[in-house]
Formats: C-alpha cells, structure tokens, sequence
C-alpha cells in the first residue's frame, strides 16, 4: 500500500459499464515524510474520501479485490481514509489538524 492525499477529481460522462456509479479522485502520492512525490494518478473511491484526506491505495491487481472494484478496470483503489500516522512515539499526521507538510 502507499500513501496518498486526493487533489481533485474527474468527471467522465461515459464510462465502462463495471465503472458506473464509481467516483473517480486524483491522488498525489506522499513520501514517507507525508511530501508531495508530484506524481499523481486517477484512482477508484471505495470509502468517500474527499479532497484533502490522505488516504490508503492499493494498486495493480490488489486494487481489484473490494467488493466495489471486483472485476472493475482499475489500477489504483483508495481503500482508506488516514486518521493518524505515527513514527515511533511521534505523531506525524493527525486528521483533525490536517498537519501535512
């Protein structure tokens, strides 16, 4: 899994037929200091994350393992909304502070 913070989204009004109803967020990958890699990829929503949460993704065929993305034409899936990463006994991101580098 890898880290990420959602930036965006896309729209699309026709898709494949399995990707209907799917929401579709751009994720900006997140070093393991939580900064911006400036490398970013289109993903499949699986827990209602929204713009600003860093989130968990799971990529190549794990990304097609969720009762949503099951047979579904994804590389990338976001299957968590990060509430706390911590470093030792440091805490380096907590959500409700939204403290990212």
């Amino acid at each position: 899994m890898k880290l990420g913070k959602v930036i965006g989204a896309v729209v699309a009004t026709r898709k494949e037929g399995k990707m209907e109803g799917l929401k579709i967020l751009v994720v900006t990958y997140l070093d393991e200091s939580l900064y911006d890699t400036k490398q970013s990829v289109a993903c499949i929503d699986t827990v209602g994350a929204g713009e600003g949460d860093v989130v968990l993704l799971c990529s190549s065929s794990s990304a097609r393992v969720t009762q949503i993305t099951k047979n579904v034409a994804t590389d990338t899936t976001i299957v968590g909304i990060v509430d706390l990463i911590c470093l030792g006994e440091k805490r380096i991101y907590v959500k409700s502070r939204g403290d990212l580098n």
